[in-house]
């Protein structure tokens, strides 16, 4: 490559993007080895240029974070006439690349869900570090969110970013770094933006994982700015059955049109996000967005399923019968046990949740099962004794009968409810708080409490 010697110690080997004002290239330490990628002010920009400050204070915002899922700054160089960044290198792909990858294998179908919920919880995570810091990243987008083969996922083009203490005019911003499917309503109208509208755009994308498509699109820019406005998003549950409630309720949440009814800060959301998930699924979530990946058909050393052969299926069951008769000889064992303590093991108390109950189950053991969807959260309490606080994730077990069902909120009058539950009965309840004037909510009860295994569920 003629450039080469442009950027010593480095040597590019490969154009990985080319934009109106930078390029980024792919590049080799001569004496290290190590791969590295640039990001390089083009020739024609001058070094006074607005888009030059633009790229310095890129390097600048990237130098204050330090972050797993945000994109590492090694250096910046300016060497007149030229200016580039050094950027740590990720073997994966941005996540325009994996959604184009999910189209052509899935057919339009999203991502598989927990690997969906991972992915952004990630990406949150790193976002919500930078608003921390002070800074708002100002353009959300698939091509500025980067997935390694590894399933970690790092944010990256802060090319637009601004300052919480100092804002600039937008127009010093390289043409394409926005992508107006992903603005907030307040970007649209032209306005000032902050934390909650980079939680918008994280919700557009949360929900094109989900649903294969974003939730407003047009042929037309106007028409879509439109859409983004005025339109709500439509409901994930129909098409995705394993979108849960409180799955789809986070994301709707991400949406709404006003500012101060979304989440009043990305830290809100990553809570929710992890008592969705589980204790026990949060250090799994790298290997859980790459699984994700090789069900879309991307190279994944690991996690892809591999090609099934006669020989592996016949392994996989010759396999999976040495299990059954495992656990099958596990569960008599322990059906012995829980018959001389069933007296004290008593796990169907009124009001406690279990995992995957079925119907059959429930019917059994003469329970129904009760789950609470509350607008925007409130506490559940069942026959005057508090149980749960909305959202979670696992229903909750109750004996047959009519049951007194009281959801509080802080501010919005109790509503109250009469149940007739019967055995093996799922309930849905579904209750709007009625919030009193001039006391919008964030949808997350402000009382900060641990993420429960044993009430979650991706």
């Amino acid at each position: 490559m003629s450039e080469a010697a442009d950027f010593d110690p480095y040597a590019p080997t490969r154009r990985l993007e080319s934009g109106p004002t930078s390029d980024l290239f792919e590049a080799r330490h001569k004496e290290l080895g190590r791969m590295v990628w640039l990001k390089v002010l083009r020739p024609h920009v001058p070094l006074t240029s607005p888009f030059a400050l633009r790229l310095e204070r890129e390097a600048h915002f990237l130098a204050r974070l330090g972050h797993p899922n945000v994109v590492s700054i090694l250096d910046c160089v300016r060497r007149p006439p030229r200016l580039w960044l050094v950027l740590e290198a990720v073997d994966g792909w941005n996540l325009s690349e994996v959604l184009a990858a999910l189209r052509r294998a899935r057919g339009g179908a999203g991502f598989e869900t927990s690997g969906a919920v991972a992915l952004v919880l990630q990406i949150a995570r790193g976002l919500g570090h930078a608003h921390e810091q002070g800074i708002v990243h100002g353009a959300i987008a698939p091509k500025h969110i980067l997935v390694g083969k590894d399933g970690t996922c790092k944010l990256s083009g802060f090319i637009a970013a601004e300052s919480v203490e100092s804002r600039s005019e937008p127009s010093d911003v390289e043409p394409g770094a926005f992508e107006p499917a992903y603005s907030s309503p307040e970007q649209v109208l032209g306005e000032s933006v902050d934390e909650r509208s980079d939680m918008f755009a994280l919700g557009v994308v949360f929900y094109e994982l989900l649903a294969g498509r974003r939730p407003f699109d047009a042929e037309r820019e106007s028409h879509t700015a439109q859409s983004i406005r005025h339109d709500a998003p439509e409901p994930l549950g129909p098409k995705r059955r394993d979108v849960s409630p409180e799955l789809e309720r986070i994301v709707q949440r991400c949406l709404e049109k006003s500012r101060e009814r979304r989440f009043d800060s990305v830290g809100q959301l990553i809570r929710a996000l992890e008592h969705l998930l589980g204790s026990q699924a949060l250090s799994e979530l790298c290997p859980m967005v790459a699984r994700a990946l090789g069900e879309a058909g991307l190279p994944v050393p690991s996690a892809a399923p591999g090609p099934r052969t006669r020989e592996g299926e016949l392994r996989r069951r010759e396999a999976g019968r040495g299990l059954r008769q495992s656990l099958l000889l596990l569960a008599l064992i322990s059906a012995f046990m829980l018959v001389g303590g069933a007296a004290l093991y008593d796990w169907l108390d009124e009001g406690r949740a279990a995992p995957n109950v079925t119907p059959a189950v429930l019917e059994k053991h003469g329970r129904g099962e009760l789950l609470v969807v509350a607008d925007p959260w409130a506490h559940v309490f069942v026959d005057g004794e508090r149980v749960e606080t909305t959202p979670f994730a696992t229903p909750l077990l109750l004996t047959p009968g009519v049951r007194h069902v009281r959801l509080e909120h802080p501010n919005a009058p109790p509503e109250q409810r009469r149940l007739d539950v019967a055995a093996g009965q799922r309930i849905v309840l579904e209750i709007a708080m009625k919030l009193t004037a001039q006391q919008l909510d964030a949808g997350v009860d402000p009382t900060p409490r641990e993420p429960d295994a044993s009430r979650a569920t991706p």
